[in-house]
């Protein structure tokens, strides 16, 4: 079998990114490690900074930041021209995450609220970043998804600078290639290869389904063995309450 070349990523429908959505991100785990031993999925330390935050999930379009060298440091103003940010924010694809390496350097916000404020007017999905970000009352008011790492009032250019954009980045721990979709939800962060996005869409949204019927079970006094993970007889039972329409009871 061919190997598919990270580089050249395939593009993921509509559909199948409305359907990870739909999946939570442990189940995304699961499915990636039990079908592709993919271990490294999960950004470390990456979560929402607003925990009513809605799941989304979106192509990476990302960015690396590198520690600050001085003499660069005029650079990194906005309204320079050579400025990597200004031309990164107006050209981030609308359903796009806005995935930035940080190295983990939490001591600088990498976005502020007038950059979010852009970046959900542009209907992006979300900015994810291992680092830090800055007038977080400001975000949180603006309503749109962000994860990161901690918190920090000095601007990104105090401690870093952007030194690439359509590039390969490792955001928490995971490599992460332009184009391999990032999920996100109350409780953190995966990044899916973009090859394998619409098996894996499929597969958790059946394994979610499953569980979601495996726990009502439970509710009623169930014992969990046998019915976690589910044996044959469970996994009939579960097909017959699919056949009777799913009724209310289990």
């Amino acid at each position: 079998m061919t190997r598919p070349n990270p580089r050249k990523t395939k593009r993921v429908s509509k559909k199948v990114l409305d359907q990870l959505r739909r999946v939570t991100t442990p189940t995304l785990t699961t499915q990636l490690l039990k079908n592709y031993r993919l271990h490294n999925v999960a950004l470390r330390g990456v979560l929402p900074l607003d925990g009513d935050m809605p799941a989304f999930a979106g192509p990476a379009y990302t960015l690396r930041y590198a520690p600050l060298r001085e003499d660069l440091l005029p650079e990194q103003w906005m309204d320079h021209p050579a400025n990597l940010m200004t031309p990164a924010i107006e050209d981030v694809p609308p359903g796009a995450v806005f995935l930035m390496e940080a190295g983990g350097n939490v001591d600088a916000g990498l976005l502020g609220g007038n950059i979010v404020m852009r970046l959900k007017m542009r209907d992006v999905a979300a900015a994810v970043t291992d680092g830090a970000m800055r007038d977080i009352p400001e975000i949180c008011e603006i309503g749109w998804p962000v994860c990161c790492s901690s918190i920090a009032a000095p601007p990104s250019f105090a401690r870093l600078m952007v030194v690439d954009r359509s590039c390969p980045v490792v955001v928490g721990g995971v490599t992460v290639f332009p184009g391999d979709v990032i999920v996100g939800d109350a409780e953190g962060v995966v990044a899916v290869p973009a090859h394998l996005a619409a098996d894996v869409a499929k597969g958790g949204l059946a394994q979610d389904h499953l569980e979601g019927w495996v726990n009502r079970r439970l509710a009623t006094g169930a014992k969990i063995k046998g019915l976690y993970p589910p044996d044959a007889k469970a996994q009939a039972d579960y097909q017959a309450w699919i056949d009777a329409g799913e009724p209310d009871e289990v």
